[in-house]
């Protein structure tokens, strides 16, 4: 009776579901030279719209954030020798990165679009920009991108050292419009003095090859963790955190559809 008794009880406690494992501390490899998602300040604080989000993701979950200053470059080398717990560091969700770690559902997308003149009808379509002129960065992928699907369609694509010389020439008429990643635009641009006559000139443009989804990165090993954020990612959405802190930081919507 007392054997028969004691394996229902261990049946009992076998079948019970398993609490929910509980996260303490995360710690976030960081870049802190990518503003204005991460910033290094003279007092050694990191700040940005990545350490908001890591830092709302925690309040969700109940657990203290941690942030550890990594070069970019070793990000993924360092998560893998377990210095930190995940990366949150703008990093493109990309076929070949996740050979090596696994990714969250996208916190925002890094998107393509152009720049032009406020009031502008100008389109990323041949269309609209036949017999304008569009300027790109040298090496970059939106003059791959430019370049692939404008070029000799009656469109002219000028390349330049840098995206800064891109919008002098746009801001002295020598060009119809950039092209170049719309966060980069808004934040050094569009955004400042000399922006205030430009604005976006249509939509995102919908090519894996310019527009990706940027994710926060875990260890293969660690998909407690991962599915942890995911649905901490989901929770600030709904609730109005995510979409405050984006509009600390920019002036429109970086997560896409």
């Amino acid at each position: 009776m007392k054997k028969t008794l004691a394996a229902l009880l261990t049946g009992l406690i076998l079948s019970a579901p398993v609490a929910a494992q509980t996260i303490d501390t995360i710690s976030f490899g960081v870049d802190g030279g990518y503003p204005p998602f991460d910033v290094l300040a003279p007092s050694g604080e990191i700040t940005g719209f990545d350490i908001d989000i890591a830092n709302a993701l925690c309040d969700n979950l109940h657990a203290k954030c941690v942030f550890v200053k990594q070069p970019f470059e070793s990000m993924i080398a360092a998560l893998n020798a377990r210095k930190f717990d995940a990366i949150i560091a703008s990093l493109s969700i990309t076929e070949e990165r996740k050979k090596e770690v696994d990714f969250t559902d996208r916190y925002y997308r890094s998107a393509a679009q152009l720049v032009a003149r406020k009031g502008s009808t100008l389109s990323p379509d041949v269309a609209t920009l036949k017999g304008k002129t569009v300027g790109v960065q040298t090496g970059s992928i939106h003059e791959a991108f430019a370049k692939k699907h404008w070029a000799g369609q009656g469109i002219k694509i000028v390349s330049y050292a840098n995206q800064d010389n891109v919008y002098l020439d746009l801001m002295s008429g020598r060009i119809n419009a950039s092209l170049q990643d719309n966060i980069q635009a808004a934040s050094s641009f569009i955004d400042t003095p000399r922006g205030q006559k430009f604005a976006f000139a249509g939509p995102v443009i919908q090519d894996e090859t310019i527009s990706t989804d940027v994710g926060i990165a875990v260890g293969k090993d660690n998909p407690a963790l991962r599915d942890a954020l995911n649905g901490a990612i989901k929770a600030i959405r709904a609730d109005g955190t995510y979409d405050a802190i984006v509009k600390k930081y920019f002036s429109f919507d970086i997560y896409g559809n």
